[in-house]
């Protein structure tokens, strides 16, 4: 658990607000801290980070889980895998 400098943990509300306050300067609007985590963990498999790591990564009790909630994400790299093996077998 994260810890405040004084070693107290972390109030949710006040992350979330402080985060809020930082996403809407920087001109992104509102974000929840949990948009950060789905961000996050898009970008990782976007980036080639296999499905069982950004899992783990996630605490998700098993692989299927983050399959089904960023399948979104993951339709593209079946593309790009389909491809791949395309080229591979057309010698080229």
């Amino acid at each position: 658990m994260s810890r405040t400098r004084f070693g107290t943990p972390l109030d949710r509300t006040n992350v979330g607000h402080y985060l809020s306050k930082i996403t809407k300067a920087a001109g992104l609007g509102h974000w929840h801290p949990h948009e950060l985590r789905h961000s996050a963990a898009s970008l990782l498999l976007v980036q080639g980070v296999p499905l069982k790591v950004v899992s783990n990564v996630l605490g998700h009790s098993g692989i299927a889980i983050t399959a089904d909630t960023y399948s979104h994400v993951l339709a593209p790299l079946n593309d790009e895998a389909a491809a791949a093996m395309g080229r591979v077998l057309n010698g080229g």
